[in-house]
């Protein structure tokens, strides 16, 4: 499955010119289509997340990556100094531990180490009842209703008449952060996730061209591209995502026995990570690929022994356990009268409407979705770095399979999602393509090491590396302030309590913004500060303060909420 020791040499085309061109193309289209789907020169509305962070980031994004590709484009007939892909070649695993330290300090300071979203918070929240060994938390039944807001129960968690709480995605992301939730350092998973997938992704651009250089190229495209630094300053699981499924296509490339069982195993945690959509998209290709190959049928078996035991244990069998959890539901079509036909009857249609509540055939609202979405994979990458992949498919991957399977993953990705009824909301970059990621660099190292090989290499190889150290500095720069930025703002929102201190926190609600998103509590009330939605102040008085903490003393009243200090 490697690249072939010769092969034809480029067209005698100024590619150099070929891809700022097209990249400054790119930019412009993206800022028109910014402006026409948020209507601009309307405000947008905040709590419409994904179109307001469009207008508020991206258009200066592409502003960025056009006058980088334009300052690249003049200096290309000099050559850098230093080699980075050379540089970064070699030294793989000291890069990534540089990188790491990195996205650490980042996750600390530029993203305030704060789950911005219900399901980062539900990811943190599932984390800390299995470190504390159990499957669910438990709240106070009465105040069931003020420590969820009202319409994420059983949207984002379900909770029983007991006060039993748990997430409604499946736990595999949540189980990956309980060694660092009782090491007192969840923000360190992703900055983890992410450094391993660097590492990876320059083996396997590595191997798939048999070029040394691949790896670096792979790297530096992967290093400067900010939708990877901002991925990992989350705790969305699309890192880890992405992480298992570059190991899944690594062990994938030799069919043994013993790696394609490690890959059903791989798999099977990629499965049931927050929902099992992205890993599905991903593996489809390599499935197919695998069934092809002389001997696919033992292939397909060996590799569904891996999968099995994670994914009926863990993932449908925690669905099954949220079933029994959540209890009767209005929607169900037989009560819950113990016969098991009826039972099952009710799992199925219960199934119905969650896939009904996600899925539809694409109209122009979803369209729009999904090029806003691409408008972000292309700002938040090196720019130009989508045309490079394509050229890279297109010169080697075509002829590599696992390059070629890498790009369909990519490919499914995009057209699968095209039938999800709604946006990303919140995320650094393109989330919902960020599981499949992995293929733009190493596409794009692909086309470069192709392009190495021809007459014009010495001037697209300038031109691509200072495009790529300049994203490095610049583009990764502005997409930290504006993670900051937006973080801090988002943050201000909320009353102002001490860290550390006991108190109770009523957020009031606010329906310009996602305020229900601030109620973030410990699955067991075990924190100091309890956030609980507020119900106007005479209200969040009589039925909490006066009945459940009489002693309470408020120390702040203001638009935002109150807050209670306890003694």
């Amino acid at each position: 499955m490697s690249a072939p020791g010769t092969a034809r040499r480029l067209p005698e085309i100024p590619w150099n010119g070929v891809l700022v061109s097209a990249t400054v193309l790119a930019g412009v289209v993206s800022i028109i289509f910014i402006l026409d789907d948020t209507k601009w020169p309307d405000p947008v509305w905040r709590l419409r997340a994904f179109q307001y962070l469009l207008r508020e980031q991206d258009i200066a994004g592409s502003v960025l990556a056009i006058a980088i590709a334009l300052a690249a484009w003049v200096l290309r007939k000099r050559s850098p100094t230093l080699d980075p892909v050379g540089v970064l070649g070699r030294n793989p695993w000291a890069t990534a531990v540089v990188t790491f330290v990195g996205l650490c300090a980042a996750m600390l300071t530029v993203a305030h180490n704060h789950a911005l979203s219900g399901d980062e918070h539900l990811a943190l929240f599932q984390s800390r009842i299995f470190a504390a060994g159990h499957l669910t938390g438990q709240f106070p039944p009465e105040l069931v209703y003020r420590l969820i807001p009202t319409n994420y129960i059983d949207r984002w968690l379900i909770a029983s008449g007991s006060g039993r709480v748990a997430s409604v995605y499946w736990p595999g992301f949540s189980l990956m952060l309980v060694p660092f939730t009782l090491a007192g350092v969840p923000w360190a998973c992703n900055p983890l996730l992410a450094s391993l997938s660097l590492v990876l992704i320059a083996k396997l651009a590595s191997r798939l061209t048999a070029d040394a250089r691949a790896g670096g190229w792979a790297m530096l495209f992967t290093l400067a591209s900010p939708g990877f630094v901002g991925m990992a300053l989350s705790y969305f699981s699309m890192t880890a995502h992405l992480f298992l499924n570059l190991l899944f296509g690594w062990l994938l490339l030799e069919r043994s026995t013993r790696r394609l069982v490690a890959a059903g195993l791989v798999g099977s945690l990629a499965l049931v990570q927050s929902n099992p959509v992205p890993h599905i998209l991903f593996a489809l290709p390599w499935i197919a690929w695998i069934g092809r190959q002389p001997g696919g049928r033992r292939s397909l078996l060996v590799l569904g022994v891996g999968y099995a035991p994670l994914a009926l244990i863990v993932g449908l069998g925690w669905w099954l356990f949220l079933r029994e959890l959540q209890g009767s539901v209005p929607m169900l079509l037989y009560p819950p009268d113990g016969q098991p036909l009826h039972d099952l009857a009710n799992l199925v249609w219960y199934l119905s409407l969650q896939f009904r509540a996600v899925f539809s055939f694409p109209a122009d609202e979803t369209l729009a979705k999904r090029i806003g979405e691409q408008v972000r994979l292309w700002s938040w990458a090196v720019p130009g770095l989508p045309l490079l992949a394509l050229a890279g498919w297109w010169t080697l991957g075509r002829r590599v399979a696992g390059l070629h399977l890498f790009a369909l993953s990519l490919t499914s990705t995009l057209v699968g999602y095209l039938f999800v009824s709604f946006d990303q909301g919140y995320g650094w970059g393109a989330r919902y393509v960020h599981s499949a990621w992995g293929a733009l660099p190493l596409l794009a190292a692909a086309a470069m090491v192709w392009a190495e090989r021809g007459t014009q290499s010495h001037e697209l190889s300038n031109y691509v590396v200072r495009s790529a150290m300049f994203s490095l500095v610049f583009a990764t720069a502005l997409r930290l302030f504006q993670i900051h930025l937006f973080m801090q703002d988002q943050l201000a929102l909320r009353p102002p309590f001490e860290t550390g201190v006991r108190q109770i926190v009523f957020i009031a609600p606010n329906f310009d913004f996602y305020t229900p998103d601030f109620v973030q509590n410990d699955p067991f009330l075990r924190a100091p500060v309890i956030f609980m939605m507020s119900r106007g102040r005479n209200r969040d008085y009589s039925q909490v303060i006066e009945r459940h903490f009489p002693s309470a003393r408020l120390t702040y009243d203001g638009p935002e909420g109150q807050v209670w200090r306890l003694p």
